[in-house]
């Protein structure tokens, strides 16, 4: 089966990416003086490759087989210092489940979870985002990120 144009370009954006991220994330590792391992990149490649919001279980098993094998205890410790240099962002969802998806070059976003059905929908509002620059400012306080996250019921079920 050919791939699509489609389907090239996002795997030449998902390369791009994990080679811009790579030697950003080594200098991270370093400086915690963590184990820089083919391992790691394996798990920064496919979570660079995923555009959505994912359980590290379900990374886990992508990664449990095949030439690419990688541990679970890997996958997890390697997200943790993903989430800790910035490359990714942990939401919660209302179980407490943790869902990942990557932030690195993408644009800064708040979520809206549905309690019937679990999607996710993201939103950006600038307003929101000077509101806590200026409560920031206001208290002296330094930012290094947020997240928001409104829970409550999608259009589809309550249709």
């Amino acid at each position: 089966m050919s791939e699509t144009k489609e389907q090239r370009e996002l795997a030449e954006e998902v390369r791009q990416s994990v080679d811009e991220a790579w030697p950003l994330f080594v200098d991270f590792l370093k400086k915690k003086q963590a184990r820089v391992t083919q391992a790691r990149r394996i798990v920064l490649t496919q979570v660079f490759s995923r555009h959505d919001h994912f359980c590290a279980d379900d990374l886990a098993a992508e990664l449990s087989s095949g030439p690419n094998h990688v541990s679970r205890g890997t996958v997890y410790r390697t997200l943790a210092l993903m989430e800790e240099a910035g490359f990714v962002r942990v939401i919660r969802d209302t179980d407490v489940h943790a869902h990942y998806e990557h932030i690195f070059n993408h644009p800064n976003h708040e979520h809206m979870i549905c309690d019937a059905c679990g999607e996710f929908i993201e939103f950006s509002d600038d307003q929101i985002v000077e509101r806590i620059a200026v409560a920031c400012k206001q208290k002296n306080f330094a930012e290094r990120t947020h997240r928001i996250v409104v829970f409550g019921t999608c259009e589809k079920c309550r249709g």
